[in-house]
């Protein structure tokens, strides 16, 4: 006896079987992963929406990209004050990305009044979580303060953690005060 399946019907459970699976697990994250991948496809508004969805539920990472949309007008109207109302609250749940881009707000008093305080404050807590881009910015404001030492300790774990720039700067940091 040979069963003949219609395509249609397999292509049709297969989604429902993993639509079910999606579903049964925390909606924002749903959410989220549909924002993202509309992302990847250059379809920043459907992006922005279900990101939006996700931010509201609380979803830091979606909270961290809204405040990306709102920085570079990506799907929305380019807004600082609102990009930072976002990195904070993504920030305040410990992701190290919101927390170096709020840190930059700080120092370049874009949305926020400037507040090199904070921005350090925040480059550092990113920075002990390993983000290579908080270690690198720290650095630079070390170096800026003229701590040589702590810029060059945090210039190394940047490059350690494969910051583009960072042996660069490591290099210079050499030449000018070692050599």
């Amino acid at each position: 006896m040979t069963i003949s399946l219609k395509r249609g019907a397999l292509i049709a459970s297969l989604f429902f079987a993993l639509n079910l699976t999606v579903v049964a697990g925390d909606p924002a994250d749903t959410w989220y992963q549909i924002g993202y991948d509309y992302s990847q496809r250059g379809r920043n508004t459907d992006a922005f929406k279900w990101m939006l969805k996700a931010a509201n539920a609380d979803h830091a990472a979606a909270q961290n990209n809204i405040g990306l949309s709102y920085l570079h007008a990506l799907g929305a109207t380019k807004n600082e004050k609102t990009a930072f109302s976002w990195f904070d609250k993504a920030a305040k749940q410990g992701l190290p990305y919101a927390q170096s881009e709020l840190a930059m707000l700080y120092y370049e008093g874009r949305g926020v009044e400037k507040d090199t305080q904070k921005a350090y404050d925040w480059w550092l807590s990113a920075a002990k979580q390993e983000d290579e881009y908080a270690q690198f910015n720290l650095a630079s404001l070390f170096l800026d303060q003229g701590d040589i030492k702590q810029a060059y300790y945090w210039f190394n774990r940047a490059s350690n953690n494969n910051h583009p720039e960072a042996k660069v700067a490591l290099e210079k940091l050499r030449e000018k005060y070692v050599e």
